[in-house]
């Protein structure tokens, strides 16, 4: 299969037209028909057409396979990094550092006219908030740019009759969970828990020492956190204690799979009330409402 074939073959895969295919790389229709039709482009567009098909130059002129998909790609080059780390933690410092770039990627290739990576902003911890943000009507990302508060938030806008107003449908065990957090002495006891380590438990008498928070409050509060969820799953998890005297006492640590999600309910809230000043990389094309009204009715 020769370039001409090549070309036109991966055009229709993509389900694009000449005249789209023209647009992207700022030549005319009639450049991109003569290709298809036995010409060759210019040298220098040849890495642009590998690029945006996701194929080697010589994939064009039909001397090698085809590249895999973009999502194996991606499997590949994280499994390089675990060949090629000689420590566990220099592998997860290492696969950070590649997913982080990868997700900037994503929101810099939400603007239809990059063609090229580059480099995130690199801001000072004084410099005013900044964030990355698509909005499309198809999902949602919001990328923190700010240092010691970079996050990233990626929604797919959920299909079918019932999008983001199911979240909306019963909102009593949220807006618990909101009231509990609006207690200055709940976040307290919250902080002192995820401070502990993975499998560290402390008991209320610990709690209290550290905290100077009413020990019959803290008791409360971590039998609350200890019953949402289900089981195991439940943000704080309860262990039973026996002494050298037979008796038993309760001590309590955190979920190590739900901190992320307290942190990111963190994350988000501070963005929400301290929203940035500034937009590195903004893309905000969704025409349609968050929320249907009738949508909601028939949740609720």
């Amino acid at each position: 299969m020769g370039f001409a074939e090549s070309l036109q073959t991966l055009r229709k895969e993509a389900k694009i037209t000449q005249e789209q295919l023209a647009s992207h790389l700022g030549v005319s229709a009639q450049a991109v028909s003569k290709w298809e039709n036995g010409s060759y482009p210019d040298g220098d567009l040849l890495p642009r057409i590998a690029d945006y098909f996701g194929v080697s130059i010589d994939y064009l002129y039909g001397r090698e396979g085809r590249r895999p998909e973009l999502e194996q790609q991606i499997v590949n080059e994280c499994a390089k990094i675990w060949a090629e780390v000689q420590s566990y933690n220099e592998g997860e410092k290492a696969f950070t550092e590649k997913l982080h770039r990868s997700l900037w990627a994503f929101q810099i290739a939400s603007w239809k006219n990059v063609s090229e990576y580059w480099e995130r902003p690199r801001l000072d911890k004084d410099a005013p908030r900044q964030a990355s943000c698509i909005a499309f009507d198809t999902c949602y990302s919001f990328m923190g740019l700010d240092q010691g508060r970079d996050f990233y938030l990626f929604l797919r806008q959920p299909e079918g009759a019932k999008g983001y107003e199911s979240w909306f449908a019963d909102t009593a065990e949220v807006r618990e969970l909101f009231g509990f957090l609006s207690d200055s002495d709940n976040m307290r006891i919250v902080e002192y828990m995820y401070s502990l380590k993975s499998f560290e438990f402390a008991g209320p008498d610990s709690v209290a020492k550290a905290t100077g928070i009413d020990k019959a409050k803290i008791e409360k509060a971590l039998g609350y956190l200890g019953k949402i969820g289900f089981g195991t799953d439940s943000p704080v998890r309860e262990v039973s204690i026996v002494d050298g005297n037979g008796k038993n006492s309760e001590a309590y640590g955190v979920n190590i799979t739900l901190g992320g999600l307290i942190m990111g309910l963190m994350a988000v809230a501070d963005a929400y009330v301290h929203s940035p000043s500034g937009y590195s990389m903004q893309v905000t094309n969704r025409q349609y409402s968050w929320l249907d009204g009738a949508k909601l009715k028939e949740c609720k």
